[in-house]
């Protein structure tokens, strides 16, 4: 990649965020996710998915009167499902999956699967939700049970 395609890059991103920064509230910011997509020889792709529904009273109210108990635990398998990664084996094979599994949080934040709920076609997508159960530590309370269903699908806009 040459240096002037670099610079572009890093400019149009930095100028991106300014302005998500300018027309969002920083409470707001957390539910925009940035995508790009680099691949040598390709035209960078970037995306940004920014929330749908928005109302100023949405954007006056405090963290406190937001978090309900469901709504904690909904983010915090969303940040999870952002800790499992598509095994690249599977990626090469093109294998997708759904699976589902129904996680109980222990004392020490660690989860453990309690049952599946619906089993992946292939065990490689089984063995990477194990690995990155193993290393999440949730922060729930201990005892709550979690439904995280999972999506190994490839994008074809990808390739």
């Amino acid at each position: 990649m040459s240096t002037r395609l670099s610079f572009l890059i890093s400019g149009l991103f930095h100028i991106l965020t300014i302005l998500c920064f300018y027309f969002y509230s920083f409470d707001s910011l957390q539910e925009i996710n940035f995508r790009i997509l680099l691949k040598k020889g390709t035209v960078p792709n970037v995306s940004i998915n920014l929330p749908k529904n928005r109302s100023d009273e949405n954007l006056h109210t405090s963290p406190a009167e937001n978090a309900g108990a469901q709504g904690t635990e909904q983010k915090e398998i969303e940040k999870f499902k952002n800790e499992i990664h598509f095994p690249p084996d599977a990626l090469e094979q093109r294998l997708e999956s759904d699976c589902s599994w129904e996680v109980r949080i222990k004392s020490d934040g660690n989860g453990e699967i309690l049952k599946t709920l619906q089993p992946c076609r292939y065990s490689i997508f089984e063995t990477e939700f194990r690995r990155a159960l193993k290393t999440w530590k949730f922060d729930l309370n201990e005892g709550t049970s979690l439904i995280i269903p999972v999506s190994f699908k490839i994008d074809d806009k990808e390739f």
